[in-house]
C-alpha cells in the first residue's frame, strides 16, 4: 500500500500543526504515506467530485469523511459555486432562493448525500481502490430519511455497501467528541486525543495492520 488518501472537510484537517487528524494518524501507523484532499467548508457533492477527479490514485487507500448536509456546490458558467445555509444572506441571489426553496429540506441534503456516497463507491470499487466512508455528522446517519425510507431512498441505502462505513459509537465524529468531552480547539476541529482515540476505533473496525493495510471491515452497519 502506496498512501492514504483523505477526502472531506474541516473536521478532519489539521489545524496549525496542533493537531494531528485521525487519517494522518491511521496511516502513520500503518507506515504508509497521508495526502489530504480535505478542504474547509466542504459539500458532499464537492467530496464526491473530487474522489472521481484525482488523477493520481496508485496503490492507495481512500479515507472518506462526508460533511454536513447542508451545503451544496453548483456549476455555472463561471465554475463551481459553493453555498452554505449557515452563511447564507438576503441579497445573496441563487444561493439566498435555494435556501428558500429545496436547500432548507432534508430530504434534499439527505437524497443528495446518500447519491454522492454510491457513486463514490461505485467508482472507487471499480478501479480496486481500497476505501472507508464514516461521516463528520449525525445529520444522515440519525435521519428518519435513512432509518425509516421512502422507496427511492431505501433502494440507494440497499445499494450502499455498509460494511466499508464505520461510526464511532453509532455517531458521526463531531457529535462523538462532543459527548466524550473532548476540547474544541476552532469550530470542529478537536484535540489531538480525540483524533487518536478516533484512530483506534478505526483500527478495530477494519483491522489494520502494517502487514495487512487492505480495510477489511470487522462488521457490516445497515440502517
Amino acid at each position: 500500500m502506496n498512501r492514504l488518501i483523505a477526502f472531506g472537510s474541516s473536521p478532519i484537517m489539521a489545524l496549525n500543526k496542533t493537531i494531528v487528524p485521525y487519517p494522518q494518524i491511521v496511516a502513520d501507523r500503518l507506515g504508509i504515506a497521508y495526502d489530504s484532499q480535505v478542504k474547509p467548508r466542504t459539500s458532499n457533492n464537492k467530496v464526491a467530485r473530487k474522489i472521481l477527479s484525482y488523477k493520481d490514485y496508485s496503490d492507495d487507500m481512500v479515507l472518506v469523511s462526508w460533511a454536513t448536509t447542508i451545503r451544496a456546490e453548483f456549476r455555472s458558467e463561471h465554475g463551481w459555486a459553493a453555498t452554505d445555509m449557515t452563511t447564507c444572506v438576503p441579497g445573496s441571489g441563487f444561493e439566498e432562493y435555494w435556501y428558500a426553496g429545496p436547500g432548507r429540506w432534508e430530504y434534499t441534503g439527505v437524497s443528495t448525500a446518500l447519491k454522492e456516497i454510491l457513486i463514490a463507491q461505485s467508482f472507487l470499487k471499480s478501479r480496486g481502490i481500497p476505501y472507508m466512508f464514516t461521516f463528520d455528522t449525525n445529520e444522515i446517519v440519525h435521519s428518519q430519511l435513512y432509518q425509516r425510507p421512502d422507496e427511492y431512498l431505501g433502494a440507494i441505502i440497499k445499494t450502499i455497501d455498509h460494511s466499508r462505513i464505520f461510526l464511532f459509537e453509532n455517531q458521526g465524529f463531531v457529535p462523538w467528541c462532543e459527548s466524550k468531552g473532548y476540547a474544541r480547539q476552532q469550530g470542529n476541529h478537536f484535540e489531538t486525543q480525540a483524533h487518536e482515540h478516533a484512530a483506534d476505533i478505526i483500527n478495530a473496525h477494519f483491522r489494520l495492520g502494517v502487514a495487512n493495510s487492505q480495510p477489511e471491515a470487522a462488521a457490516a452497519h445497515t440502517p
